[in-house]
């Protein structure tokens, strides 16, 4: 989880970045900006989220050597968490931007619905559930439930919001 914190702090920052951007660009209704900036912070916290993905599927023992090394069982389950629970961090970039970019346009709602959407709405009753039919790894498969349900939502949010750009007349 705490390597997964780190991942999310960089995809927090690169959405951040393009916040002050977006922002500004949509109250001087210059939607074309508005997207670009959108697709731009897009795709570098989905390159971010797809090379730590990379790391976490492949070479995970080196991520967990940063911690400390310990033998046999231990490293063989370390190995297993960074596999199931970081499984579909590749969408936790689009989440991200997501809910930075309806900050950014005045939905502070949905918003803070997509923000409280992975960490609470949906893990804490995964967590709570998943480990009464699975076990121990109920737990593990927790982290990519709620990923997976959180960027289902997003993309929700963000389909519908983009459509309503349209409908914003644009400035001269």
């Amino acid at each position: 989880m705490k390597v997964n914190q780190i991942l999310i702090s960089i995809l927090v920052g690169i959405s951040t970045g393009a916040q002050p951007i977006i922002g500004f660009n949509y109250g001087s209704k210059n939607l074309t900006r508005v997207r670009k900036a959108f697709d731009i912070a897009l795709v570098a916290s989905e390159i971010v989220a797809v090379i730590a993905f990379l790391i976490f599927q492949f070479a995970p023992m080196r991520v967990v050597s940063l911690f400390g090394s310990e033998e046999g069982l231990y490293n063989e389950f370390a190995v297993m968490s960074f596999r199931i629970f970081l499984l579909l961090c590749p969408l936790t970039g689009f989440q991200t931007v997501a809910a930075i970019y309806l900050q950014a346009i005045g939905k502070p709602a949905k918003s803070a619905l997509l923000s409280l959407s992975r960490q609470i709405i949906f893990f804490v009753p995964a967590a709570v559930i998943l480990p009464v039919f699975m076990g121990v790894k109920g737990v593990l498969w927790t982290g990519p439930v709620a990923d997976g349900l959180a960027v289902v939502l997003s993309l929700a949010l963000i389909v519908y919001e983009r459509n309503q750009l349209k409908k914003v007349p644009l400035s001269e």
